[in-house]
C-alpha cells in the first residue's frame, strides 16, 4: 500500500500551494455566480410551500350565529310592531276622545232640554195655581152673597175654607143643595185643582230631571277631559317611544338614525297611500252609485213630463173634435194643476242654495284646530262645525250629532249631494250611538273637524271607517 506523502513540520510544498490557490479562485467564481442568480430570482415566502389550513367554525359557533341573527331580526320585527301599535293606539285614543266629546255635547243638549221642560212645567203650574185662586175667590164671593141672603148656601159656607172644596166634594147632600151656577163653578174649580196638582207634580219631576241631567253633564265633562288628557299624554309618550324605537332599529340594522327614521316614515306613508287608494276606490264607487241614481231620477222625470205632454195633447185633440163644426166655441179654462216637478225643483233649488252657503262657510274654516265643545269662531268640534255651517244657510241645528240626525231628512248613501251630512256610530243599526258628523262635498270627499290635534280638513268619505247614516238639513 502506498502512503500519501506528508509535509514535514516547517517545510513548504510548492505544488500543493499552487493547487490551493487555483481551487480558491474557482470556488470564489462559483459563489459569485450563485449569488448573482439568487439576486435575480424572486423571493418566495416560506409559507408558499405549505398553505395555512382553512378556518372552519364549529357547529356550535354556526348555531350561535344563526341564533344571534334570528334574535336581531326578531327584535327588528318587534320594534316595527311596536311602532305600528303606537300609531294604532293614537288613532284609537283619538276616536275615544271624539266619542267622549260628543257624549258631553249630548249631555249638555239633554240638560238644556230638561231646563226648558222644567221652566214650562213651572209656568203651567203657576198659571194653574193662579186660575185656581181666582176660582176659589169666585166661589167664596158666591157663598158670601148666598149667606147674606139667607139662602141654602149659607148652611155650607163653613166648607169654603182651605179644605172646604174637598169636603164639599165628599158631601153629596150638600152638593145637591147648591144651585146650578154654584155647581158649575165648583166643578170648574175641582178640575182646575186636579190640573194644578198635576202640574205641580210635573214641575217637581222636571226639577229632578234637571238635577240628573246636570250630574250627567258633569260626569260627561270629566270623561271628555280625561279622554283628552289621556290622548295628550299618549301623544307625548308615544313620541318619545317612537324616537327610541327608531334609534334601536338603526343600531340593529347598522344604519343611521336619520335613515331609520326615513325608512319608518316611508313605511307609514306607504301604508297611508294604500289606505288612500282603498278609500279612493270606495269613493269612486259611491260617485258611480250617486250618478246612477241621478240618471234614474232624470229618466223618471223625463218619462213623467212625456206622459203629461201626451195626456195634454190627447185632451186638446178631444176638445178640438168636440168643438169641430161649431162656430165660436166657448173656450174652456182648465184650472192649473200644481206641478209636482216644479215644487220639487223649487225645494231642491232652495236646498241647494242653502247647501252652497253651508259649504262656503265650512271651507273658510279649513285649518282651524279641533277643540271639544267648541262652536267657533276659530275652534270647532265635529257637530259645532256642521251647526255653524248650516246656521249660515238659515237652518238651526243643535250642537250634538245625534240630535242633528234626528232633526233632518234621512237619506240613503247614493242620494248624497253636496252639503248633506254624514254620520258615524258605534252601532250601525242604532242612530242613538252616533258620535261623529261631517259634511259631504261631492266626488267622495267631505269636510270635518276630526279630533284633538287635527285641524278642520278635507278627507275621503272612506278615509277612516265607512259611514253609517246620512241626512239632509
Amino acid at each position: 500500500m502506498r502512503t500519501p506523502p506528508r509535509a514535514t513540520s516547517g517545510g513548504r510544498n510548492t505544488s500543493a500551494g499552487k493547487t490551493g490557490r487555483a481551487g480558491k479562485a474557482l470556488l470564489s467564481g462559483v459563489l459569485a455566480i450563485c449569488l448573482a442568480g439568487a439576486m435575480a430570482m424572486p423571493t418566495l415566502p416560506a409559507e408558499a410551500a405549505k398553505p395555512k389550513p382553512p378556518v372552519i367554525p364549529s357547529k356550535a359557533a354556526v348555531e350561535r350565529a344563526k341564533q344571534a341573527a334570528a334574535s336581531k331580526a326578531g327584535q327588528v320585527a318587534a320594534i316595527e310592531r311596536q311602532l305600528a301599535a303606537a300609531g294604532a293606539r293614537l288613532e284609537q285614543l283619538g276616536i275615544q276622545s271624539g266619542i267622549a266629546d260628543e257624549a258631553y255635547n249630548g249631555a249638555v243638549y239633554r240638560l238644556q232640554q230638561a231646563k226648558a221642560e222644567a221652566a214650562a212645567a213651572a209656568a203651567r203650574a203657576a198659571e194653574a195655581q193662579k186660575t185656581l185662586t181666582a176660582q176659589r175667590q169666585q166661589i167664596g164671593r158666591f157663598a158670601a152673597a148666598s149667606y147674606q141672603g139667607g139662602g141654602e148656601v149659607a148652611k155650607i159656607a163653613p166648607l169654603f175654607t182651605a179644605e172646604g172644596p174637598q169636603q164639599l166634594l165628599d158631601s153629596a147632600g150638600a152638593a145637591h143643595s147648591v144651585s146650578a151656577a154654584m155647581q158649575g163653578s165648583y166643578l170648574r174649580f175641582t178640575a182646575t185643582q186636579v190640573m194644578t196638582n198635576l202640574f205641580k207634580v210635573q214641575a217637581d219631576q222636571a226639577v229632578v230631571k234637571v238635577k240628573k241631567a246636570a250630574d250627567e253633564a258633569a260626569k260627561a265633562k270629566k270623561a271628555a277631559e280625561a279622554a283628552e288628557a289621556a290622548q295628550s299624554a299618549a301623544v307625548t309618550a308615544i313620541g318619545v317611544q317612537r324616537k327610541q324605537s327608531i334609534a334601536q332599529l338603526a343600531t340593529l340594522q347598522n344604519i343611521s338614525v336619520h335613515v331609520a327614521a326615513q325608512r319608518q316614515q316611508g313605511l307609514e306613508e306607504l301604508a297611508r297611500q294604500r289606505a288612500a287608494a282603498i278609500a279612493a276606490k270606495k269613493a269612486a264607487e259611491l260617485k258611480r252609485k250617486i250618478a246612477a241614481r241621478e240618471a234614474a231620477e232624470r229618466r223618471a222625470e223625463a218619462a213623467e213630463r212625456a206622459r203629461e205632454a201626451a195626456e195634454q195633447a190627447r185632451e186638446e185633440k178631444e176638445e178640438r173634435e168636440q168643438n169641430n163644426g161649431k162656430k165660436n166655441p166657448p173656450k174652456r179654462h182648465k184650472p192649473s194643476k200644481p206641478s209636482r216637478d216644479n215644487d220639487d225643483n223649487n225645494d231642491n233649488h232652495s236646498s241647494r242654495k242653502g247647501a252652497s252657503a253651508a259649504i262656503e262657510f265650512a271651507m273658510r274654516q279649513l285649518g282651524d284646530m279641533y277643540l271639544w265643545g267648541a262652536t267657533g269662531p276659530s275652534r270647532w268640534d265635529c257637530s259645532g262645525l256642521t251647526q255653524g255651517a248650516w246656521e249660515k244657510a238659515g237652518v238651526q241645528l243643535p250642537h250634538y250629532s245625534v240630535a242633528q240626525y234626528e232633526q233632518i231628512q234621512h237619506i240613503d248613501e247614493d242620494e248624497l249631494r253636496p252639503g248633506d251630512l254624514i254620520f258615524w256610530s258605534l252601532n250601525p243599526s242604532d242612530p242613538g250611538t252616533i258620535h261623529h258628523v261631517a259634511m259631504y262635498l261631492g266626488n267622495g270627499r267631505m269636510i270635518h273637524a276630526p279630533r284633538t290635534g287635527k285641524p278642520v280638513q278635507i278627507d275621503s268619505v272612506y278615509y277612516w271607517e265607512p259611514p253609517d247614516f246620512f241626512g239632509r238639513p
